[in-house]
C-alpha cells in the first residue's frame, strides 16, 4: 500500500467554527500618511489569464504563461459615520456617530436602532473631538456596504469598520471629507500591489478523522470501527494529546492569505459576465493571483500586506474569463 504524511495542518488549533462570517483583521501595517488599510469585498470565482513571465531566473522567462486568479467584485462602500477609540492600541470604543440621511433602504435589521430619533449633527462631531481629542487615539471609518449594486442576490447590508494610518486629526478630517460618499478600490489599493486577503471557508460540518486529518482505514476486521484510529492516548500519560487525531468541525474556519497581487482591474459589467453560483458581476471587479478562501457569494476583508512581499513579475498580456 501506499503512505502518505498525516494531513491536517497543527498550524491551525483549535479547529473551530468562526464567530462571525464577516472577516475582520486586528494587525495592521504602519503607514505615516493618512490611508486607509482595509477594504471588503465578494468572491465571484476563478478564471484564467495568459501573461508574460518576468522571472529572470526562470525557464519560462519572456514566455506567454497562464495565471490563475480569482474574480473580487468591489461595489463602493458608503461613508455614513465614525468611531472613536481610546487606549494605548485603540481597543476601546467610546463614542460612536452615524447618520441615518445616508443609510440605505437595506440595512440589516439587527441595525435598525440606529434609525430612531434624531439624526446627528456634523457640529456635534466636531465638539466631541475638540473635548476628548488629547484621549483619543484612533478614529475608524464606519460605511455600509451595498451587496446590492454587485451580481449577488442579497439585499442586506452591513455596516463594518475601515482602519486608518496616521494622526488622529489628519484621521478626522480625513472622514469628515467623506461623509455620504462612495469609496473604491482605487482609495485603498493600486494594480500590481500585494495585499492580504482574509475569509471564512466553506463549510463541511462535523466530519471523521479519515476525511478531517486523511487517517488511513484500518483492517476490515478491525475491532471497535474501520474508520477510527488505532489508539487515542497512551496508558501514562492517561490523557489525550492535542495533536491526535479527532473528528469534529471541518471547514467554515477564519484564514488568511498573505501576500496575494492585485493583478488588473477587469470591467465585467459591460460583457454582463456571470460566473457559476454568483450571479452576473455589475459593478467594479478586480483579479488576484492565485485563490481565496470560501466559496462563491463569501464576504472577504482585504489588507494592506504585512509581511515581506517577493512579487511574481507577470505582465498581462491577455485576458481569458
Amino acid at each position: 500500500m501506499t503512505s502518505k504524511p498525516k494531513a491536517g495542518s497543527k498550524g491551525f488549533y483549535p479547529r473551530v467554527r468562526a464567530k462571525s462570517i464577516i472577516p475582520k483583521f486586528d494587525t495592521f501595517s504602519e503607514e505615516k500618511d493618512v490611508k486607509i488599510l482595509n477594504f471588503f469585498g465578494y468572491k465571484a470565482g476563478m478564471s484564467q489569464v495568459f501573461g508574460i513571465n518576468k522571472h529572470k531566473g526562470s525557464p519560462y522567462n519572456g514566455m506567454k504563461v497562464k495565471i490563475p486568479v480569482t474574480v473580487l467584485e468591489i461595489p463602493k462602500l458608503t461613508v455614513v459615520g465614525l468611531r472613536f477609540y481610546y487606549g494605548k492600541i485603540g481597543t476601546k470604543a467610546v463614542k460612536e456617530f452615524m447618520f441615518k440621511k445616508f443609510l440605505s433602504k437595506n440595512i440589516d435589521k439587527t441595525n435598525s436602532t440606529i434609525r430612531k430619533g434624531k439624526d446627528i449633527d456634523l457640529k456635534d462631531i466636531d465638539a466631541f473631538f475638540e473635548k476628548n481629542k488629547e484621549k483619543i487615539t484612533n478614529i475608524r471609518i464606519l460605511v455600509e456596504t451595498n451587496p446590492v449594486e454587485a451580481g449577488l442576490s442579497k439585499k442586506k447590508s452591513e455596516i463594518v469598520e475601515l482602519y486608518l494610518s496616521g494622526t488622529v486629526g489628519d484621521q478626522f478630517t480625513y472622514i469628515k471629507e467623506r461623509f455620504g460618499k462612495g469609496l473604491v478600490i482605487d482609495d485603498f489599493s493600486k494594480e500590481m500591489t500585494p495585499f492580504d486577503v482574509k475569509a471564512v471557508t466553506i463549510g463541511k460540518g462535523f466530519q471523521g478523522v479519515i476525511k478531517r486529518y486523511g487517517v488511513k482505514r484500518r483492517h476490515h476486521k478491525s475491532q471497535k470501527g474501520v474508520r477510527n484510529v488505532g489508539s487515542v492516548g497512551p496508558w501514562h500519560p492517561p490523557l489525550i494529546m492535542w495533536t491526535t487525531p479527532r473528528p469534529g468541525q471541518m471547514g467554515f474556519h477564519n484564514r488568511t492569505i498573505y501576500n496575494c497581487k492585485y493583478l488588473a482591474k477587469c470591467d465585467l459589467s459591460k460583457m454582463a459576465k456571470s460566473y457559476e453560483g454568483y450571479g452576473t458581476v455589475k459593478s467594479e471587479a478586480i483579479m488576484v493571483v492565485g485563490s481565496v478562501p470560501g466559496p462563491a457569494k463569501r464576504m472577504v476583508a482585504l489588507r494592506r500586506s504585512i509581511r515581506p512581499f517577493v512579487d511574481t513579475k507577470y505582465d498581462v498580456s491577455e485576458v481569458i474569463y
